[in-house]
């Protein structure tokens, strides 16, 4: 098989760096590397991006916050005092103290637990590779983690379908069926189109509360309300359901994509929306505009960035 240039230098870093599979030992009499102020991951050496490596109680950790900054994903502390970092939903959420990560519903566990200082959460070093090495590409050096662009480019197949998320056994649907027959895609528009305008909040709590939605959250609410149970997680929720081709998508069918990133994968879900028929999808999003809002799915953007349908009523 013939590799491409970025496949190749990826390849050669891989080689090289061990991409923390085998990490060098840390060692604490080392001061942690400072980041410039106002510097951009694109202007480091090299093209990377560096983060410091802190000693707390004896171990190696780094910020979640720096994380989110070298891979562009958001991180925040959630209304329930977790943690969560993500696209535009937590996909991981963390407690301090506590070693237990949820990722898109799913448990890991760390080698050490999520520590706390101030309003900042520290994870341990040692856990990186099992959290995030298969969206970025890193190396574990003495005193610093530097990340590197991951070269990933989406693969589509003929169908619309992402290549890398073709339907497995272990991703059995787990929804329930709808719980009133009668209950049309047609009635779950209408309810979705009740929402329009209301604010997008990464990582928000139930809306009862904060009267507030992140992409997930706002298909979760949605879907409950006519019998289709979906987990809290974008990715978790494109684990279920039927692949649908995108020239055979119904209205009510959810829309998968990516989150553009220098310095992670293009392959992971990262946002979701409910299509509405006639080329529009209905999603809660920071942007273009803020909130729940309707978009044009043929725009440059979310046709750039698609990954795939699923199909759940």
């Amino acid at each position: 098989m013939k590799l491409g240039y970025k496949s190749m230098v990826w390849l050669a870093l891989l080689l090289t760096a061990g991409c923390a599979t085998s990490p060098m030992k840390l060692r604490s009499d080392q001061a942690p590397v400072k980041i410039q102020s106002g510097q951009s991951p694109a202007s480091l050496e090299e093209g990377r991006h560096v983060v410091p490596v802190r000693q707390l109680q004896n171990a190696a950790y780094v910020s979640l916050g720096a994380i989110g900054q070298a891979t562009g994903y958001k991180t925040k502390r959630l209304p329930d005092g977790t943690y969560g970092m993500g696209d535009n939903d937590p996909t991981w959420v963390f407690r301090k103290g506590e070693s237990a990560v949820s990722e898109a519903g799913r448990s890991l566990r760390m080698p050490a637990p999520a520590l706390e200082e101030g309003n900042e959460l520290f994870v341990p070093v040692t856990a990186l590779q099992k959290l995030i090495g298969d969206v970025t590409l890193f190396h574990i050096q003495d005193n610093e983690v530097a990340f590197f662009p991951k070269p990933t480019p989406h693969d589509t197949g003929a169908d619309g379908q992402s290549a890398d998320f073709a339907e497995r056994p272990s991703l059995q649907s787990r929804m329930k069926a709808a719980a009133n027959e009668g209950k049309s895609s047609s009635a779950l528009l209408a309810f979705a189109k009740q929402y329009l305008g209301v604010p997008y909040v990464f990582g928000t709590g139930s809306y009862a509360q904060s009267k507030a939605f992140d992409c997930s959250s706002f298909t979760q609410y949605v879907f409950d309300r006519f019998g289709v149970d979906l987990p809290r997680e974008a990715r978790a929720q494109a684990e279920l359901g039927k692949f649908v081709s995108r020239d055979e998508l119904k209205a009510g069918d959810l829309l998968f994509f990516y989150v553009p990133g220098r310095f992670k994968s293009n392959e992971t879900v990262g946002h979701v929306g409910i299509y509405m028929g006639n080329g529009n999808m209905i999603h809660a999003s920071p942007a273009p505009d803020d909130g729940v809002q309707i978009t044009p799915i043929d725009k440059a953007y979310w046709k750039d960035t698609y990954l795939y349908a699923k199909r759940y009523i």
